[in-house]
């Protein structure tokens, strides 16, 4: 996974980054304390919620349990937090 950030905003935390999953690299199970959306720019995002063509956005509330990536191409997002970002693998 490839990371480039955007945003990272010292008032209210939110942040915006650039990633990039490899072919094959999900993410375990996890939550975050923040919500966040994924907005695909190239490929097929893969998450729990459903398969996410370029143009598709989605959204994860706080707390809820996620996992995404891709699954069988390369996959570049931007990602965007309402708050704080943390992880929590399940």
């Amino acid at each position: 996974m490839y990371e480039q950030y955007l945003l990272n905003d010292e008032d209210t935390k939110m942040m915006i980054k650039q990633i990039l999953y490899p072919k094959g690299t999900i993410t375990p199970w996890h939550t975050h304390d923040c919500a966040h959306g994924m907005y695909v720019l190239e490929g097929v995002l893969h998450t729990n919620l459903g398969d996410f063509d370029k143009g598709s956005f989605v959204w994860f509330k706080e707390g809820s349990k996620a996992f995404h990536g891709g699954k069988d191409e390369d996959v570049e997002v931007l990602f965007i937090t309402n708050k704080e970002f943390n992880i929590h693998y399940i």
